[in-house]
């Protein structure tokens, strides 16, 4: 059984998804498995996945949306641990051994994600930027920080052990979009999150993102749902911004 299920949903990325699977074959880690769940698409994204035979599970599905495939790649998974890999993002070669290789140093964490680079494609040439998530000193400040998105958590970077969403629950399917933001604030109810201080993920930012297309309208109700999972009202926001200033 392998230790670690990377899980790429994927929806019309024909165009992306061969160097997103391949980007994880390069891995010099090598104890994982590839669960690749087509939520519908129409384009010929089956034909390029099951090129790679036996290396990947395909799974295919009727379009439900992120979060649904996202949960179907969770239930088929086999590994103690989760990976995540959007279709049109690239781990790093190294970005699995320095993950695990982190774990076996900090058996507690359960929840581990990393700074990435943002991959711009223009006409003529392609812009490389540098994305530091933040490091926090515990998990007061991962609630506080997180909850006024001070800082992005890349789904793509994010390492969670399987038996974690027991606790917290599944990805939120009503939510199209800001859904993997709703499950931090819901994992970071239970565990502090770790930070590797050094990209292991390049983001390929497109037209086609999907969160490029629309500002999510479900914020305020993420929000509302948050701060009642914390026990939070506006005075504790207050106090928070005064000591984490």
């Amino acid at each position: 059984m392998a230790r670690v299920s990377v899980i790429i949903p994927t929806y019309n990325r024909a165009r992306f998804i061969e160097d997103a699977i391949q980007s994880v074959l390069n891995q010099t880690y090598k104890d994982y498995e590839i669960i690749v769940v087509d939520d519908g698409s129409t384009d010929d994204t089956k034909d390029r996945v099951i090129k790679f035979g036996d290396k990947v599970r395909y799974i295919y599905q009727e379009n439900q949306g992120p979060s649904a495939a996202r949960n179907t790649g969770i239930r088929y998974a086999r590994g103690e641990y989760i990976a995540f890999l959007d279709s049109d993002d690239r781990f790093l070669p190294d970005k699995l051994r320095k993950q695990m290789k982190y774990i076996r140093r900090h058996p507690t964490c359960r929840f581990l994600y990393s700074w990435f680079y943002k991959i711009k494609l223009k006409k003529h040439r392609t812009v490389k930027k540098l994305i530091k998530s933040k490091k926090c000193k515990d998990r007061e400040q991962l609630r506080y920080s997180l909850l006024t998105r001070q800082f992005t958590i890349r789904t793509s970077t994010v390492l969670v052990k399987k038996s974690c969403f027991k606790k917290v629950g599944m990805f939120n399917e009503d939510y199209l979009y800001s859904q993997d933001w709703d499950m931090w604030l819901r994992l970071a109810s239970r565990y502090s999150a770790h930070c590797l201080k050094e990209p292991l993920v390049e983001y390929l930012s497109h037209g086609k993102n999907r969160s490029s297309r629309k500002v999510s309208d479900y914020h305020d109700e993420i929000i509302r749902n948050t701060m009642n999972l914390y026990g939070w009202d506006k005075k504790a926001i207050q106090q928070l911004k005064k000591k984490y200033k």
